[in-house]
């Protein structure tokens, strides 16, 4: 399989014409985000909206604004860290062509399968917790996948299993190619914060009848 490894969150323009199923861009921490995040997890919350390329930290801002705690907005770190999501937000937004992506913020993560995104194309950053787990294809019965068959019987080899690690920032391409992944149990037992960017409208159109209670955040434009 073709994974595209890089340092350089702006070599993520490639993807779209490559034919990898994954690209990961290693990061190092903010310093201070241990602290931060330690405190922040203490609120369970899920966010969902619509960033835009020419105000993105403005949009981030107000769609976080009734959910983050107001004395963690306060913190020096957390302008740190709407200012690290803004910049991923608008290299996803130069990777699929838009003027705007789909943003979601939580501390929930319910995939425990292993599965494909039935999108084209999404990106994650999992800031604290564990992150994302996926199979190499040589470590993956897709056959046993695409039977419904559960994790046991579609996992070939456990040792050959990857995580994200956190703060890197990972693309997944989706559809019937694409990347064999899951919630790790730490996520699932415990508690996490990661960010999940989509294609705009991804919420509108697709969540959006099946998901009304999670309604998605939209500014003033």
């Amino acid at each position: 399989m073709c994974v595209l490894e890089s340092l350089d969150l702006e070599t993520l323009t490639r993807f779209q014409s490559l034919k990898c199923q994954l690209a990961l861009v290693k990061r190092e921490p903010i310093n201070g985000s241990k602290t931060f995040f330690s405190k922040l997890m203490k609120t369970t919350f899920t966010v969902v909206g619509q960033v835009y390329k020419e105000s993105n930290v403005e949009d981030i801002n107000f769609i976080l604004e009734e959910d983050i705690p107001s004395k963690l907005q306060n913190d020096p770190f957390y302008s740190l860290w709407v200012t690290d999501m803004a910049y991923v937000c608008n290299v996803f937004c130069d990777i699929v062509g838009e003027d705007a992506i789909d943003f979601c913020l939580g501390t929930h993560r319910g995939c425990p399968r292993y599965h494909i995104d039935n999108v084209p194309i999404r990106l994650l950053v999992t800031y604290a917790g564990r992150g994302t787990e996926w199979l190499p294809d040589a470590a993956a019965d897709r056959q046993a996948f695409e039977d419904g068959m559960p994790n046991k019987l579609i996992l070939k080899d456990p040792s050959a299993r990857r995580f994200v690690d956190g703060w890197d920032v990972a693309i997944f391409r989706g559809g019937s190619k694409g990347l064999l992944h899951r919630t790790p149990d730490a996520a699932l037992n415990g508690t996490s914060i990661l960010m999940r960017l989509d294609r705009k409208d991804f919420w509108n159109n697709i969540l959006g009848q099946s998901q009304g209670n999670v309604a998605p955040k939209l500014a003033v434009k």
